[in-house]
């Protein structure tokens, strides 16, 4: 069966990648599929730092706002519907970029990992989590990887995501030495100094807070929407709940945003360096416009070497997948 062309960017929060899915996208008359995984809620846009409602006019965004903030989303959800607009695109002459951070969402696309579950399933594993909490997943977790609890990561959404790997015939722990893709194209990474990245993870939180992350948390909460919602769990909004129901000051909240914002960047690199089939590509401050031409050059030949032809209209950029 032929392999369906898929250009992907990945690469830790804040590095960069939306910024270059543009650029690409402009430069091939691309779509763009976001690969995150609260970027698919509705009313989420400050937290998720998605791209502004100019860039998704000029650049058809999906994956994006196609989700209510109550709703459940999965890593075999995105596979789905990712997968289905990728078919589309290819119908149309048109070549996707996936861009995003979200590691087991894009190498389950990338890979083709099969997401039924063998037993428990994602709402099973949430179920878990609400009734018994962090210990509840991580005796789970012991359990099925035969290690001791205390070697396992504290973070609940990890914890639900190794073992939706398990689920999905997968060894969380194990780097991908040769696996098979089933799209066919450039999978670009970005990474930057630590310092540097560190530096653009504080100035982003400082710029969310000042947008109104705290507005946009509170008008989640007033649309009925629960705190303990899957869209709540993510970086961000977990630190303005804190907020909103007055067990920290602002201050703290930002703090605590920054910090764990970091430490997220830090376990994405862990994850993307299991995927050997990236293309790793330095960003520099002042020097973007060498990085996008560098990227665009090895895209390019990548798509000759594939004997991709794409020249889509305007007009069929713009309609609908």
């Amino acid at each position: 069966m032929k392999k369906l062309p898929l250009i992907t960017i990945v690469g830790p929060t804040a590095s960069g990648k939306t910024a270059l899915s543009l650029f690409l996208a402009r430069r091939l008359g691309a779509v763009i599929l976001s690969g995150d995984a609260y970027q698919v809620y509705r009313g989420m846009n400050i937290g998720t730092a998605k791209a502004s409602p100019e860039e998704r006019r000029e650049i058809p965004h999906y994956l994006i706002d196609c989700m209510n903030p109550g709703d459940i989303y999965s890593a075999g959800i995105f596979q789905e519907q990712a997968g289905r607009l990728i078919r589309s695109a290819y119908r149309k002459g048109i070549i996707p970029i996936l861009a995003g951070g979200t590691g087991l969402y894009v190498q389950g696309l990338l890979e083709g990992y099969s997401f039924r579950p063998k037993g428990k399933g994602r709402s099973d594993y949430r179920k878990l989590y609400d009734r018994e909490g962090s210990q509840g997943l991580a005796r789970e977790l012991a359990e099925k990887k035969g290690v001791s609890v205390s070697d396992l990561p504290r973070d609940p959404q990890r914890m639900i995501r190794e073992l939706e790997l398990i689920d999905a015939g997968a060894d969380p722990d194990k780097k991908s030495k040769s696996k098979e893709r089933i799209y066919e194209g450039p999978v670009i990474g970005l990474f930057m100094g630590r310092q540097k990245l560190y530096e653009r993870i504080n100035l982003r939180a400082e710029n969310m807070i000042k947008k109104g992350l705290r507005q946009e948390v509170e008008s989640l909460l007033a649309q009925g929407v629960s705190p303990d919602a899957q869209c709540m769990r993510g970086i961000g909004y977990q630190e303005m709940l804190s907020v909103i129901r007055g067990d920290i000051p602002e201050e703290e909240g930002l703090r605590l945003i920054q910090r764990n914002t970091r430490h997220f960047a830090k376990r994405q690199m862990t994850w993307f360096r299991r995927m050997p089939y990236i293309r790793w590509f330095e960003g520099k401050e002042g020097a973007e416009t060498a990085l996008e031409e560098s990227v665009f050059q090895y895209v390019r030949q990548e798509l000759d070497r594939m004997a991709v032809q794409i020249k889509p209209s305007e007009k069929q950029r713009q309609e609908k997948l």
